[in-house]
Formats: C-alpha cells, structure tokens, sequence
C-alpha cells in the first residue's frame, strides 16, 4: 500500500468517526485490514494499579457495546469503499483491546447469508425492472 491509499483511508476515518469517541485515533493497515485504535478520555478512578487497570478494562467494555451499531455501520461503509476489512480496538490507562478482529461485525457465515440475500433482492428488482419495461397488450 502506498502513503497515497494510507492518507486516504486515514481521512476518510477522521471524517467519519463521531466526534466525541477518542481523545485521539491511530489508523493503520495490517495485511488485509484496517485498524482503527482509539484512545478514551482518562479516568480517575481507582487508588491502586489494579483498580485503575480493571476500571480501564470496564470503559473499553462500556465503550464496545454502546458504539457497536455504528461502528459496525462505519466498517461496512470502510470495508466497501477500500475492500478491506476494519478491526476496531480502544485503548486507556495502559489497557488495549481490538474488537471483532478482520470485519465489520459479521462472521463469515454471517457474510455468506447476507450475500445470499443481497443477490436475491438483486435478482427481484432486476425481474421487476424488466416487467415494467416490457409492453403490454390487452
């Protein structure tokens, strides 16, 4: 990949991701896939390292499951405009997590069905298309 692709892909995500998620976002490409790491807003909860490392782990969670549709929606939109599959991870206080590693949410099992149905809309509209083109006499 080119610095050309990679300024692309990380302009598109600058754009894209909602304000407010990270304090900061790192966007790399790794093999296939483009990672998006975003670093939380600092706590200040917990006196010992320990509490510190396990309400950094809460926030990640916390973090995974509220942005979950709309990160799946941003993946879907990044993985159809660079045919790349997005990895999404969060980082705080020391602590890193990646999410759903190398897709936007979907096992392949997942992908196949949706490809399944998608074709089949397809093929649906193309049918419709071509009746209502076609003349009719009475």
């Amino acid at each position: 990949m080119d610095e050309k692709e990679l300024g692309t892909i990380k302009g598109w995500f600058a754009g894209r991701l909602p304000d407010g998620w990270f304090t900061g976002v790192e966007v790399t490409v790794e093999d296939d896939q483009i990672v998006v790491l975003g670093s939380l807003p600092e706590l200040n909860v917990g006196s010992t390292p320990e509490e510190k490392e396990g309400a950094a782990a809460g926030r990640i969670a916390r973090f995974r499951e509220e942005t979950r549709g709309e990160r799946i929606g941003i993946a879907q939109e990044a993985e159809e405009r660079f045919r790349k599959n997005v990895t999404w991870g969060a980082k705080l206080g020391g602590v890193t997590k990646r999410f759903n590693p190398g897709g936007g949410g979907r096992s392949n099992a997942d992908r196949r069905v949706m490809i399944g149905r998608l074709w089949r809309r397809r093929r649906r509209h193309q049918h419709a298309q071509q009746a209502e083109t076609q003349s009719q006499v009475f």
